[in-house]
Formats: structure tokens, sequence, C-alpha cells
């Protein structure tokens, strides 16, 4: 299959066939089959889509005109060099005002003043343009020149998808954009030439890779279970309903239990889920929770009666139902009670000595938007800029 990017309506890029996809490091990632690139910018498994964009309520609306290339540019003759430029995809990284500023003005119309660099250096600085705004032929010839690159799509970092290779670009409608050799693809979920880049990563404050001290932390998993109250609402519910009525495969595992374990469980819960470590400097910490187990024999039909009445109590109480936190919830009673199993068979040495576990979101932390995520944060870039600079927004 000849390689391709869909653009979903309101979600992902499609990427399909041989295309070399690279993480913001370099690091290739998949060279072959069908991926989906995050263009919301929220994705917490970057560079792929983790259907963050519906949590957030991303509007994906392609602006991006489908005109031919050649009926939108601009054109400077510099001798056997002329150089076309092409506003309405210029992503403004900016490297050719930096390497040429004299060619190439910020602050001057028109942009391109070609008299004022020879055609070696504005060819290589045109050739160095990630979007392919700046293009150049030479002679007579009027098809561009440029660089054979294979297929492939690389994440600049704090910027957008650049993609080199002419891979082709269809939209939602199913309506192809002109296939160009190089191009730069949206992610930051905020340009308003989607899907092409126009520079809105720069002015919203885009980061990926995100450094530590700048991300907005989650809370925990317990913090967004509702606390300690949440918690032992979950486990008195579970085990008040569970003496009310004595369930046949458990009975036997609870039949002279501890009035306190409820307590005792709910304590173990939160420690796990990030909470305080109530039940290491009160309750004996893992020890102490291998040793109830202990001999018990307990059998795959009774851990598993324990998780599904568990997760469904999680319902009767009004745990969190969103999927982040029920999947890493339930990751943790997959994990415990598996673990509970082995320490309880007759013949097995127990694992003896180990902490309570922490337990976090793993692949899906909650969402929590960060400061690109404000569908206004482009905007308010763009205006500290022209604030600063004296220019209008």
């Amino acid at each position: 299959m000849q390689p391709r990017i869909t653009v979903t309506e309101h979600g992902p890029y499609r990427v399909e066939g041989d295309v070399t996809i690279k993480g913001a490091t370099g690091r290739v990632l998949r060279t072959e089959g069908t991926s989906h690139l995050c263009r919301c910018g929220g994705s917490r498994n970057k560079p792929f889509c983790d259907v963050t964009h519906g949590m957030k309520g991303f509007d994906g609306t392609e602006a991006a005109p489908h005109s031919s290339i050649a009926q939108r540019w601009d054109t400077y003759p510099a001798g056997e060099v002329t150089v076309h430029d092409d506003r309405t995809v210029c992503a403004h990284f900016g490297q050719c005002t930096t390497r040429l500023p004299a060619v190439f003005r910020a602050d001057a119309e028109p942009f391109v003043d070609t008299a004022a660099g020879s055609p070696e250096k504005i060819s290589d600085v045109v050739a160095g343009c990630p979007s392919g705004a700046l293009s150049f032929v030479t002679g007579t010839d009027p098809a561009p020149t440029e660089i054979d690159h294979e297929p492939s799509i690389t994440p600049i970092v704090d910027g957008p998808y650049r993609v080199e290779g002419g891979v082709e670009v269809v939209s939602a409608t199913g309506e192809p954009y002109e296939r160009r050799a190089r191009q730069t693809l949206c992610r930051c979920g905020r340009s308003r030439n989607k899907p092409f880049c126009d520079g809105s990563h720069w002015y919203a404050g885009f980061q990926d890779p995100q450094p530590e001290e700048d991300r907005v932390r989650p809370p925990t998993p317990f913090e967004w279970a509702g606390g300690m109250p949440a918690l032992r609402a979950l486990t008195t519910t579970f085990y008040s309903q569970l003496l009310a009525e004595p369930d046949p495969v458990l009975e036997p595992v609870f039949r002279n239990m501890d009035p306190g374990h409820p307590e005792h469980v709910a304590a173990w819960l939160a420690e796990t889920l990030g909470g305080p470590a109530v039940y290491t400097n009160e309750h004996g910490g893992y020890e102490h929770m291998v040793s109830r187990h202990r001999g018990l024999a307990l059998t795959a039909e009774q851990r598993e009666r324990w998780l599904l009445r568990m997760m469904r109590t999680a319902d009767i109480v009004g745990l969190p139902a969103d999927p982040d936190f029920r999947s890493t919830f339930l990751a943790y009673l997959e994990w415990g009670t598996r673990i509970a199993a082995i320490n309880s068979a007759p013949d097995v040495e127990p694992i003896a000595h180990a902490p309570v576990p922490k337990w976090d979101w793993g692949q899906t932390p909650h969402y929590v938007p960060q400061r690109w995520d404000d569908p206004d944060a482009a905007a308010r870039g763009r205006a500290r800029y022209a604030a600063e600079h004296g220019e209008r927004a």
C-alpha cells in the first residue's frame, strides 16, 4: 500500500503503508502497518493516540486549502535559482530568517530578497525548510528541486510532525491534499490551518517531550477515587453485603472475619493507590497482610468472585467510572488477588517480605489539561507576542 496519512474527523492521523514513524528523540518506533498518531496535543502516549481527543472535546476541523500549491506561492527569481514561497503552509520555524536574515526578512515586505544572498546559500536554506513552504527550482525545470527521502514521520521537539518522502495526506472528507516532498502536520491541536502546522505550538506553549517540572500532575488514584471516605465506603459496603447474604463461594474465607477487616482493607487500598501509609504504620505492613492469607488455599473461583463483587461494589458506592481510573483499579485488584492466591497456597513458601505495593496510573494517567490544551492558549500567546513587539495579533 502506498504511504498515506488520513485525517480522521476530530480524531488522530491514521498512517498506513510503509512509513517510518519515529519518536521525538529520533528513535524508530514503527516502519509498517497502520498507526494512529495524536493530533490533539493531549495524548499521554505520544506520538500515538490514546483517545484523549474524545475526553477533551478536540475540535479537529480542517481549514487548509486544497488548491494547487503553484496557485498559492509567490515567486522570487535569483539567477539560475527561483524561490517559491507558499505562506499558507509555513510553520514559522524561523530557520530561514535565522540563517539568512538579509534574504528572508521577518520584518519587511517582500519577505524574500534574493539579491541579498548567493544562489547557493539561498538554495541550502530553502532545502532546510521543514514545512516545504519554501522551495526552489533550477534553470527552466518547473518542478521544485527536492532531496529524495524515504517516507517518514518524525515529531519535532515541542513542534509539529515533520513528514518527508512525499507521503499523501487525505482529509477527513476523503479529498487528498496535493502531495509534497516536505510538510509539517499540526500535533498541538491549536493550528488555525489544520491539518498543517501554522506555528501555533510556539504561542500555545506546547511541549513534547515535556520536562517533569513543567508537567501538570494528575491526582493520585487515591485522590481521584475520593480519598479515604470513598475507599472506606467501598470496603464497608462490600463486606456488609457479603455477611448479610452469605456468598457460598466466599463464605468459607470470611466465616470468622475480624470486625476491623473492612477498615484494614480500606487502609491497604489507600496506601497502594498513593494515599497515606496507614497500613504500614498502624497495621503491620506487607508482612501482616501475608500472615492473614497464609494457608487459606484460595481457589481460582474464590479469587474471581471476590474481584467481581468488588468491582460491582465500586459501582454501587459511586467510585469514579472513567476508564482511566477503572482500568488502573482493576489492574491492581487483578495483580493483588493473584499475589494473595499465591501466598495462600498450603505447599508454597509465600513471598514473605516486601513493601506495600505502590500502584500508579501506568499508561493511562487521568487526563489533566496542560497549558496548550486551553483553546485560547495560542491566541493569548499571539497577543502577548504582538504587545511585546508592537505588532497586531
